[in-house]
């Protein structure tokens, strides 16, 4: 009896753990995709990183998608004066169209995935986020991290400047560390 009582606890359990747990990732990456949306507008990439003018900024999510819907909602209408943003999915075997995206999204910590990601990069103007310490060694610029229930990043101006890319100051302030050296307006 006393095994069926706990079996029943552990249940319980289980099942008020999953909506929370649940209820939290999204949470998590509702709070991703807001960041995303807020550091793609303190990037700036060299003008021949785009067509034209009215190119949008992509936003490729390489693998499984963690956002959903989410990261859509974030970029609607994309920033104040600012370029028109577009999520866009890239399955792992399609490591090939990562070429054409502007911010490549790592959503887990995959070392083949983030190296699938910086040499499908190459020296193209291409922000490199992921979810891991280890993608900022691996050539990466920034980091989501959980510091104390929070999501926080990392970044990596240097590994940044060296595609090109110009990291506004404001955005290195509200980083919870900054590694390295590079430029930033």
């Amino acid at each position: 009896m006393a095994i069926r009582r706990l079996a029943a606890l552990a249940l319980l359990a289980a099942c008020l753990w999953a909506p929370r747990a649940s209820a939290q990732r999204v949470l998590e990456y509702e709070v991703k995709a807001a960041y995303l949306y807020n550091i793609v507008n303190f990037v700036t990439w060299p003008a021949d990183a785009f067509n034209g003018p009215a190119d949008p900024v992509r936003i490729c999510v390489y693998g499984a998608d963690p956002f959903g819907p989410l990261l859509d909602r974030a970029l609607q209408g994309g920033g104040p004066g600012q370029r028109p943003m577009v999520a866009v999915r890239v399955a792992v075997a399609d490591v090939d169209s990562l070429a054409t995206c502007h911010l490549i999204f790592l959503p887990d910590g995959n070392t083949d995935r983030i190296d699938h990601a910086i040499r499908a990069a190459m020296q193209r103007p291409i922000l490199i986020v992921g979810e891991s310490d280890d993608v900022l060694r691996r050539g990466g610029m920034i980091a989501f991290v959980i510091d104390a229930g929070r999501v926080r990043f990392d970044v990596n101006p240097a590994a940044a400047a060296s595609r090109g890319l110009l990291l506004s100051s404001r955005l290195l302030q509200v980083a919870r560390s900054v590694l390295g050296k590079g430029r930033t307006s």
